[in-house]
């Protein structure tokens, strides 16, 4: 249970993550930036490294430390890991790796106490919890531009389709652990029960397919999905939208690849219809009725098989996320994939501005992007240890079967190092996922802002007062426990406004339209 649990909250806490867009405080990358990915993606050629002229062999080897984001895991393996990675990275940029676990909540504090106190961090990671552009305004990080056109060519050409997103102003600071950041938003279903039941499970499902699954569901005794006691934009996770903030508090491209206005999204037909529809379910008994009072995680119910379906961010591997050993796992997609910043942000690494070698940090990072060895150390740990290869597969591996099995082994729930392309593949996927990722990032739309961050600092007063609304007044419509929807959404709008959201989007939409003018 305990693999189970940690793997749905990965999946849960990145989906919600995943596509919340760009998160405040940052600023507008470069004017001269494009706004769509860059044309390539050519693989890095494997096992590259810095060029070695840029490698001093006859110094003592520099120690390198770096974090890893979880939640708590125990990593016993942590130092056969290390063993195996330094093995690697001693033949090839002479330097030594120490890996530092970093609870998930911890990112922030850790990361700002740990640098002005002087302890040892050399890479450190932003994103998730802690954005890029609160790391840059701490001054955590150290620009990267310079590093990168001296010691960082394969770094350079993994990440270049996301390159605009990882600068502030102009200025790399940070390099995304998702180089395929298309992404959009669907349900996680039981396959299981949808086969037994005759469930009709398909990519684009309407809101009365849904609805018609859900009485299934009721007619077996099952609660379809539960969105009760949140104050996310749940509707982001079955519409294509580019939000800013975590929940749309700046506002929200409804249209993204088509259009740069930004909106409210609370004020729109779209959410009140959502609202009805929460309604209609909750009245019907399609979700549950304890759901405000219950603090069992949505994730750990659809574990144990209390609830049909979960809303997800949706992308060719969160799949594999979701796997559990009591039933099989299906997906389905309910919005077209938008490549929007808030993907390629969401995790990423970066140099410390206190570490004492930038340049080795520079080393691991290509070393990290060019050498599948190294990234799958990093990602998996030790293979016939904490993973095999699944027979008949050319690149599959999973934990089943192993001592890692309940991730007590070597284990990370957040981070992502290196191409996805080429290191190993975790089951249920198979050998096809390194074709399938490029061909929905190549096909997907491109928002309109993709690129750009929200400057959100002039506003820290009317986005504390926007969040508070948020988290007052959500939970109850995503629940679809209000007696008068119209009456809740117009009292939801007005106490936003109130709080100042109109100016905020107002901030964010002049912000924009400048970074579009170039």
């Amino acid at each position: 249970m305990k693999k189970k649990l940690i793997s749905l909250m990965l999946a849960g806490v990145m989906g919600a993550a995943m596509l919340a867009g760009c998160g405040g405080g940052s600023s507008a990358a470069p004017a001269d930036s494009s706004a769509a990915p860059a044309e390539g993606g050519e693989e890095a050629a494997e096992g590259g490294e810095a060029e070695a002229s840029a490698i001093d062999f006859n110094e003592d080897p520099y120690e390198i430390a770096i974090t890893l984001i979880g939640l708590n895991e125990s990593n016993n393996d942590l130092d056969k890991v290390e063993e195996e990675l330094n093995k690697i990275t001693l033949e090839k940029i002479n330097a030594t790796v120490d890996i530092q676990p970093l609870f998930i909540g911890d990112m922030g504090t850790t990361t700002t106490m740990g640098i002005a106190g002087g302890e040892k961090m050399d890479i450190v990671t932003v994103g998730l919890v802690y954005s890029l552009s609160n790391a840059v305004s701490d001054g955590v990080l150290l620009p990267l531009d310079d590093l990168l056109a001296e010691r960082g060519a394969d770094a350079v050409k993994v990440t270049e389709r996301v390159a605009p997103a990882q600068k502030i102003e102009g200025v790399t600071y940070a390099l995304s652990g998702y180089p395929y950041a298309a992404m959009s938003g669907g349900f996680v279903y039981n396959k299981t029960l949808a086969d037994e039941w005759n469930i009709d499970m398909h990519d684009m499902m309407t809101w009365e397919e849904l609805t018609k699954a859900a009485e299934i569901c009721k007619e077996h005794g099952m609660y379809f999905t539960k969105y009760g006691n949140s104050s996310q934009l749940n509707l982001k996770f079955e519409s294509g939208f580019d939000v800013f903030g975590a929940s749309g508090d700046f506002g929200v491209l409804m249209d993204p690849a088509n259009s740069s206005t930004i909106e409210n999204v609370y004020a729109t037909d779209k959410f009140y219809e959502y609202c009805v529809r929460n309604k209609e379910w909750f009245d019907k008994g399609y979700l549950p009725a304890d759901q405000m009072t219950d603090t069992t995680a949505v994730q750990q119910m659809f574990a144990n098989q209390q609830l049909f379906c979960t809303s997800t961010a949706y992308t060719p591997d969160q799949i594999a996320a979701w796997v559990s050993n009591d039933f099989e796992v299906g997906m389905v997609m309910m919005a077209d994939p938008i490549l929007s910043t808030g993907g390629a942000v969401e995790m990423m690494l970066g140099i410390a501005s206190s570490s004492e070698r930038p340049d080795k940090c520079m080393d691991l990072l290509n070393l990290i992007y060019a050498d599948k060895d190294v990234a799958n150390l990093l990602n998996f740990g030790v293979e016939g240890l904490d993973y095999v290869k699944v027979e008949g597969t050319e690149n599959v591996i999973t934990t089943e079967g192993t001592t890692n099995a309940d991730h007590s082994g070597y284990y990370t729930s957040f981070s992502h190092f290196g191409d996805p392309t080429t290191r190993h593949i975790v089951a249920p996927l198979t050998d096809s996922y390194p074709e399938d990722v490029k061909k929905f990032n190549d096909e997907c739309a491109v928002s309109k802002a993709f690129g750009y961050s929200f400057k959100s600092d002039m506003y820290s007063t009317e986005a504390a007062a926007v969040s508070a609304v948020l988290a007052e007044k959500l939970p109850m419509l995503n629940a679809g426990q209000v007696s008068d929807v119209r009456a809740a959404v117009d009292d939801l709008v007005a106490s936003l406004e109130q709080a100042g959201i109109n100016d905020i989007i107002a901030g964010n939409q002049e912000q924009l339209d400048a970074y579009l003018a170039g």
